[in-house]
């Protein structure tokens, strides 16, 4: 048993130390600005670092040049964060570029923290430790997911949110919801809502797991409900979040007449600080020219930048990494769908009744809809924006589902090979498995020192 934890507590070293240095090397050599937006973000962190306040949203200084508008009307806890921990050190005098590589690092210790959530949430969901492992590697090693780690932004930080959000419901359905896991949740709900709104599902996906939990069906009875643990741990919960995030909420509500998620404020203060082009109120959208969702998407590069860009594509949409690993991913992806769909077995959260295994199924197919939904309305109605770090908060629940779908697989195909040879069959999955393994290093591997060191390389440039 002992040994049995060492070994695994050396792979979860191994694993860190892979994910630490590549989102090191993407930290140290990107250009300042060269992160989607990353110099407007990096506003904000300026501002609270030389006045020790937070902007309002129409502060000059922190105003996007030409579109107008500025990230503090968003929510700002990591640039909060950055420029505190500035403020801190300031008596050192940091250069730009050390104040641009410091607050990368709060997203790179992000980026560290989702993915041993996401090994503690593989524990939770599956029963074997192969698929585990495939689970996390999936997540945490998927270029584009560790790439947007090793930038100034607030998608990391809503990243780690869905993280510890998942898991604190499915260890609060092992444990029936104890203090410490509503704690936990409470957390994940005030990141996630000091963060990006684009994670807001997940908050949603949150509350209704949470309630299926205490509905109780039993065969040839009546479906019951433990209102007394629902309202009195939905309370505790609810008070940690509300003493959280109102003061934000609030803020924005005396400062933009009530707008409390400062949406259309920021739409108007766009109309008067923007260039004509980019004017919320008049520019051409595909909505307003009426051309077809569906045209927008397969019409368009869309699918196709979108599709990339969820694998690898960094810097300014500029960098990708080579064909064959999109190809590789697409067979992937598409394997796993086909694995789904098998009679074959696989071990995921057996310890749940069949009534929780459906609740959390579908909290996951919700968790995927409603980004997907956000991502495409947003691109259609306002500003048409083909990225796939938009389609991110989905990639834990994506991949729970593909790793699914290749347990099946595996065990379908070793079953074929093996017969009713147990050596056969064990060596084969062994062997499917690790090779995926590896391909993921390579991928990661790859991106980092092939795809973004060349381009440095070729075309200049570094943070320092």
């Amino acid at each position: 048993m002992t040994k049995k934890l060492h070994s695994e507590s050396f792979r979860v070293f191994c694993f860190i130390l892979i994910l630490l240095v590549c989102m090191l090397t993407f930290a140290s050599i990107q250009p300042f600005g060269d992160g989607p937006d990353e110099i407007n973000r990096f506003k904000i962190v300026e501002y609270i670092y030389k006045y020790g306040t937070l902007p309002v949203g129409d502060d000059p200084e922190v105003l996007i040049d030409g579109f107008g508008a500025s990230y503090a009307f968003q929510p700002m806890l990591t640039y909060m964060i950055d420029g505190y921990l500035l403020r801190a050190i300031s008596a050192f005098e940091p250069t730009l570029e050390m104040r641009v590589f410091l607050s990368r690092l709060v997203d790179v210790f992000m980026g560290v923290i989702t993915a041993l959530y996401v090994k503690k949430l593989g524990d939770l969901l599956f029963d074997n430790k192969k698929t585990v492992w495939l689970f996390t590697l999936a997540v945490a090693f998927l270029p584009q997911n560790m790439f947007v780690h090793t930038y100034v932004n607030t998608d990391s930080m809503g990243l780690l949110s869905i993280a510890i959000i998942l898991h604190a419901l499915i260890l609060g359905m092992k444990e029936e919801f104890s203090k410490k896991n509503c704690v936990e949740l409470a957390i994940g709900i005030i990141l996630c809502a000091l963060s990006y709104y684009n994670c807001y599902g997940i908050v949603l996906c949150a509350m209704l797991l949470f309630a299926a939990y205490f509905v109780k069906i039993i065969p040839g009875k009546k479906v019951s409900c433990d209102y007394q643990n629902l309202l009195k741990k939905g309370v505790l919960i609810s008070v940690i979040v509300l003493l959280g995030i109102s003061w934000w909420f609030i803020r924005n509500g005396i400062l933009y007449d009530g707008d409390i998620l400062a949406l259309e404020a920021r739409k108007i203060c766009a109309a008067e600080t923007c260039t004509d082009f980019y004017n919320p109120f008049t520019r051409d959208t595909y909505q307003s020219l009426g051309i077809p969702l569906i045209e927008m998407v397969f019409g368009t590069d869309y699918f196709t930048l979108v599709w990339k860009s969820f694998i690898a594509m960094f810097g300014p949409m500029r960098i990708p990494t080579h064909h064959y690993i999109y190809w590789a991913f697409a067979g992937a992806f598409f394997m796993c769908v086909i694995g789904l769909l098998l009679p074959a077995k696989a071990k995921v959260l057996t310890w749940m009744s069949g009534y929780q295994k459906v609740c959390v199924n579908l909290t996951m197919v919700i968790a995927i809809v409603i980004p997907v939904i956000l991502a495409l309305f947003y691109s259609y109605t306002y500003d048409f924006q083909p990225q796939g770090r938009y389609y991110l908060p989905i990639v834990i629940p994506f991949m729970y589902f593909l790793s699914i779908g290749f347990e099946k697989l595996v065990n379908f195909f070793s079953n074929i090979v093996g017969k009713n040879n147990p050596k056969v069959q064990s060596m084969s999955c062994t062997f499917i498995y690790h090779a995926v393994y590896v391909f993921f290093i390579f991928c990661l591997w790859y991106s980092t020192f092939v795809a973004m060191i060349g381009y440095y390389k070729v075309n200049g440039g570094s943070l320092f």
